[in-house]
């Protein structure tokens, strides 16, 4: 009785106690996990609303099965799956092809981790898969959150919450406690330093993630631009489902939209509209806080060099356009023949500069100022 998935990538799972060689079997979905769903209360019109992960670990704390009882039923359900597989010629390279997405996760852990050695090795596969399938979507919506405004504590916190909504078997091995431990710590320096990626911590599991599934990369400005406007496609609902759930009539539409924790590229992606994820009014918000945030930043580099070299100025605009991606310049309107006269003048300010000493006399070394010019 064998199944098999048409995963391309293997992970292992990290509480089984054998080794396997494992390689990044990543996703590419942006579900947030992270909406509410409310729960009410018996006898009383109160309603209580509870996150995806709220729920997830309630429903861990509510399950009183035993391991045995978890296990039987996982073999039950597996074997109905397979059934129905073979029944629906479902069969490829002679095997069934099943979808265990339905299961729970303690019956996935079980046959993960082949709980009283009732689960095949090619079941044992595809149950780890989905547990790390589960984990990512738990995770992807927080992960698109950091990526845009940098909040990695708000990462952990998500981390945290799908580690404890692990069962008894989960939580008995020592491989949990690691990942708590280092879950708390990534935390800790996240909440400490808000904005900087938490370093130095021993097998944390969201630094893994976020290699795993490339949200890391050595220079951001190099990342796809679709793809960082699918993550702030996916910040942007979530802030209008906080919105709406507190009784804010917000949307795409309409209101302002708080755009002040963006990332720089980020909000280029908005005002550009790549990939025609944005309303109008999303675009002319965006496009609006580019202009603030240009004008800040000239005025910031001119105020700043006034009474130091008369060049420093133009000096400083440069550097700044070398540092912005080709994004953030269309966005803000610095072209690249804008850039060519910046470059020009600063270039003819170096020269007529050179023709002075220091105490503002000229400087007679025998070129004239046509020569300059």
């Amino acid at each position: 009785m064998v199944s098999s998935v048409t995963n391309t990538g293997y992970a292992a799972n990290p509480y089984l106690a054998t080794s396997a060689a494992s390689t990044a079997a990543t996703t590419t979905g942006s579900t947030d996990t992270s909406g509410a769903a409310a729960a009410k209360t018996s006898g009383s019109s109160v309603n209580v609303t509870l996150s995806a992960e709220a729920q997830a670990a309630l429903a861990a704390q509510n399950d009183t099965r035993t391991t045995d009882a978890v296990v039987s039923s996982a073999r039950s359900t597996l074997d109905k799956l397979l059934g129905a597989a073979k029944a629906s010629s479902a069969l490829k390279d002679g095997k069934a092809t099943i979808d265990v997405s339905g299961l729970d996760r303690r019956s996935l852990y079980a046959i993960a981790s082949n709980q009283g050695g009732k689960f095949s090795m090619e079941e044992q596969v595809v149950a780890s898969l989905q547990m790390k399938a589960n984990r990512d979507t738990s995770m992807s919506a927080a992960a698109s959150t950091m990526r845009v405004t940098g909040d990695y504590a708000g990462l952990y916190k998500a981390a945290l919450a799908n580690l404890e909504a692990a069962g008894p078997e989960e939580k008995a091995m020592g491989q949990w406690a690691k990942d708590k431990a280092a879950l708390t710590e990534g935390l800790k320096q996240a909440t400490a330093k808000p904005g900087v990626q938490p370093t130095g911590i021993d097998g944390d599991p969201v630094a893994a993630y976020l290699k795993d599934v490339g949200g890391v990369v050595s220079n951001p400005r190099t990342r796809d631009i679709n793809a960082v406007a699918s993550d702030v496609r996916s910040v942007l609902d979530k802030q209008y489902a906080a919105a709406t759930k507190d009784g804010m009539a917000t949307g795409p539409d309409e209101g302002s939209i708080d755009f002040s924790k963006f990332d720089d590229r980020s909000l280029a992606a908005v005002a550009l509209n790549k990939g025609d994820q944005f309303s109008e009014h999303e675009v002319a918000q965006a496009a609006a806080e580019v202009r603030t945030r240009n004008r800040d930043s000239v005025s910031s580099a001119y105020k700043s060099t006034q009474g130091s070299d008369s060049s420093a100025f133009g000096k400083s605009l440069i550097t700044q356009y070398a540092s912005m991606s080709d994004e953030e310049r269309q966005a803000a309107g610095w072209t690249p023949a804008l850039y060519n006269k910046m470059v020009e003048v600063q270039n003819l300010s170096d020269k007529l500069a050179s023709m002075f000493n220091g105490d503002g006399s000229v400087n007679t070394g025998g070129t004239s100022l046509l020569d300059y010019l």
